[in-house]
């Protein structure tokens, strides 16, 4: 194979290789995005969560407190 013709298809891979990895990047920063939305839902449901346990045994105790 010719050099110029191999330089040729080398570049040509490289190419692809660097799209790859562009995209590839991408990918990996949209689902870092998405566990970082997650975790945030997650922490807001834990605070909702324990207000509520917080609101129930209050009411609890209202109809029957501790003696």
């Amino acid at each position: 194979m010719a050099t110029n013709a191999r330089l040729d298809r080398i570049e040509t891979n490289l190419e692809k290789l660097t799209q790859v990895t562009g995209a590839l990047a991408a990918s990996i920063t949209a689902h870092d995005d998405q566990i970082e939305n997650l975790l945030h839902i997650a922490e807001i449901q834990q605070q909702r969560w324990e207000q509520l346990q917080r609101e129930w045994q209050a009411y609890l105790t209202t109809i029957h407190p501790r003696q």
